[in-house]
């Protein structure tokens, strides 16, 4: 085979990099050439990469931004991008195609991406929005530019075309103002390899077809920052996340910022982050572009507010040259500021962010927040774009994967304003894996090695929601041994389903209140009394535990998801989970559970346990509600049954997680992740119900 590409761009290279490695390990033979020397006379088994501009060959349809088309004709292969990132995905897709199923079986096809962004939100450990050990554990990896090349890679051939990395306050690792040099703490040497970071994720990412934005959370500065401003050092001070008191009422933070109306009425301040601004756009040449919000650390009304974000980030790109664009975060407010705001922002390239699924992106496939909360009431919505942020401060330990709901939740997002999505936590970074024990069967280094199929979902469908499910069973095959490989697909699928079905009955709206593997929250374990008093997500017609047992007491017709509804898809998981486990613990050899068979098997087992813990919780809760409300012995009987049951899963739970991971600080609810830290609080539950006591 004579491959025939443009070895100018470096996007082409790296897909020509992947299709290369594919066809080495089928052991067939080829060799690269200019595409300046193809002729389509030649008569050679041949694999032509091109895009529209070079016309090479015109596609059959028109291709969009991204897009590509493969095209079989007599002994040639054409891939024809409409632009070289469209043909780096051509080259991928064929690299894929060999790689799982050989070179016969690459197809004529046209791929043009359903959202035109797909992206990551990365918080950076630097400055960060909350501390705990996913922060503080990932501060060295976050400074080596081997992470990053390897993420990166990672991030383009899941077809992935944004990165945006967040910080509270990133300015004084990236350069050192001319007009207000002491803000910057470091000396020369140890700038420039701050500096030299940013460039390299900055300059690698493009080289990969994917955008880099830097986005803040407005006015926050540090101490060092006020005192190279001539300021008190405690003008400095950010949200204190390590002391951070809670109101119980409301479950919320106190408001201890006291300088925020300082920090936003100080002209220094102000000008100071115009000059930020300013020399970030013209120092890093490939940052794409930037983004903050209106709402966070800042005080008076919503016009106050959009005029300091002006004064600051606009005139300092406008003083910078350039045409930098912008994303205007909503903090789930009306969007009828950001808009006005970006109506004064020079670029057309900019867009409104909305919190798609708050802080549960593994809930329901279609959320509801944009109309419950009036999202674009009084807004032109053919003259905006919106970026969905898609959080999953759910799951950070176990391994996920369903097709079927990242498809949907895809498709679900499709609107004619809507121009993508970026995704991440608040509450985890996916660096290096610091949860796993160095036992011997950890053979990966990186959090998103281990949940790979998770990021490929989310990158891959973002592209293409009509891609095969049958990809990830052949990978899962390739991976875990043809054998089982399918049956550790439809384990994790039937798994993963668990916890979405967890949040559509027990919904709380923030990070902080909720994090259903571990159920914590800021102010400890969540009890059967409030899984009792437990709101279940809004909007999407699923009831509550009470409103659905008042319901049932009255006779009352009932419509749309029940409690039961939930239990019975609990249930079933589980049922799944329980014969999946003894046929893969009965089918693979001895020697063969080691290395990633292992850890996988292990945390199958271990959502079989959590699944059953859940099943068992929310049937005593149904129960409980019932005694109260009838006063029948035989339901407080029941739910005393489940609660001991759930004793039972949550100490076998505890002892697989002992089996293989290490206890961690997390950083939004501030507690111990380990499920063997709260058996007392599971067995407490039980105590509850056996002296819990009818009105009725």
């Amino acid at each position: 085979m004579v491959i025939y590409y443009d070895n100018r761009f470096e996007t082409i290279n790296f897909g020509m990099s992947l299709l290369d490695r594919s066809i080495e390990k089928k052991d067939e033979f080829f060799i690269h050439r200019q595409l300046s020397e193809f002729s389509p006379y030649m008569n050679e088994k041949s694999l032509v990469a091109s895009f529209i501009s070079q016309g090479i060959r015109s596609p059959k349809e028109e291709l969009e931004e991204g897009g590509f088309e493969i095209y079989l004709e007599d002994n040639k292969i054409f891939v024809t991008g409409a632009d070289y990132k469209g043909t780096m995905y051509g080259l991928m897709d064929i690299a894929e195609t060999i790689e799982l199923y050989g070179i016969g079986s690459i197809i004529s096809k046209i791929e043009n991406p359903f959202l035109k962004i797909r992206g990551i939100k990365y918080n950076l450990p630097f400055e960060p929005y909350d501390y705990g050990d996913p922060v503080e554990k990932n501060i060295k990896v976050c400074l080596d530019k081997g992470y990053w090349e390897k993420y990166i890679d990672f991030l383009a051939k899941n077809r992935y075309n944004c990165l945006s990395l967040w910080s509270e306050h990133p300015f004084h690792m990236m350069f050192r103002l001319d007009k207000y040099p002491n803000t910057c703490p470091y000396n020369d040497v140890e700038l420039e390899r701050y500096k030299d970071l940013f460039m390299f994720i900055m300059s690698h990412s493009k080289k990969r077809g994917i955008d880099v934005y830097l986005i803040t959370w407005n006015i926050r500065i540090t101490s060092f920052v006020a005192e190279g401003l001539g300021l008190p050092a405690e003008i400095g001070d950010m949200f204190d996340q390590y002391n951070v008191v809670y109101d119980a009422t409301n479950n919320i933070p106190n408001n201890t910022h006291e300088f925020d109306g300082v920090r936003q009425n100080l002209d220094v301040i102000k000008d100071y982050f115009k000059e930020c601004i300013k020399t970030l756009a013209i120092t890093y040449r490939d940052l794409k572009g930037i983004g903050t919000n209106c709402a966070e650390e800042m005080i008076g009304t919503a016009i106050e507010r959009q005029d300091w974000v002006i004064d600051s980030y606009l005139r300092g790109i406008e003083e910078s040259g350039r045409d930098l664009p912008f994303i205007m975060r909503t903090n789930m407010a009306n969007g009828k500021i950001a808009k006005m705001f970006l109506d004064q922002y020079p670029s057309k390239e900019k867009y409104i962010s909305w919190k798609y699924s708050n802080a549960h992106m593994y809930s329901s496939v279609n959320p509801q927040f944009e109309k419950l909360w009036n999202a674009w009431d009084e807004v032109d919505m053919n003259d905006i774009k919106v970026l969905y942020t898609v959080r999953n401060d759910d799951i950070h330990t176990l391994r996920w994967g369903d097709y079927d709901y990242i498809r949907d939740y895809v498709k679900g997002m499709k609107k004619p304003f809507v121009q993508g999505f970026y995704w991440g936590a608040d509450g985890y970074i996916w660096g290096e894996d610091f949860q796993h024990a160095p036992n011997g069967h950890k053979t990966w280094k990186y959090d998103f090695e281990k949940h790979w199929h998770q990021f490929e979902l989310l990158g891959r469908i973002g592209y293409n929601p009509m891609v095969e499910e049958s990809i990830w069973i052949q990978k899962y095959k390739l991976h875990y041994g043809k054998p089982w490989g399918a049956d550790f697909h439809a384990a994790l699928k039937a798994a993963s389903k668990i916890i979405p079905a967890v949040n559509r009955l027990f919904w709380i709206n923030y990070d902080f209140q909720w994090h259903p593997e571990s159920l914590l929250s800021a102010l400890g374990f969540k009890t059967i009394l409030d899984f009792m008093d437990a709101k279940p997500m809004p909007g999407i017609g699923t009831l509550g535990i009470r409103e659905y047992v008042n319901a049932k007491l009255k006779g009352l017709k009932i419509e749309g998801e029940t409690p039961q509804d939930i239990v019975n898809i609990i249930k079933e998981s589980v049922c799944l989970l329980n014969s999946y486990t003894k046929e893969l613990r009965n089918n693979i050899p001895e020697e063969y559970i080691a290395d990633d068979i292992e850890c996988t098997l292990l945390d199958i087992e271990a959502w079989k346990e959590l699944g059953e813990y859940y099943y068992n919780k929310f049937t005593a809760a149904l129960e409980l509600v019932f005694y109260e409300s009838t006063g029948i012995e035989q339901h407080k009987d029941r739910a005393i049954q489940c609660l001991s049951e759930a004793i039972k899963n949550w100490k076998e739970l505890s002892r697989i997680w002992s089996e293989h991971y290490m206890p961690y600080k997390m950083a939004r609810v501030k507690y111990t992740f380990g499920w063997p830290y709260y058996i007392r609080d599971v067995k407490r539950d039980l105590e509850i119900a056996r002296y819990f006591r009818s009105e009725a």
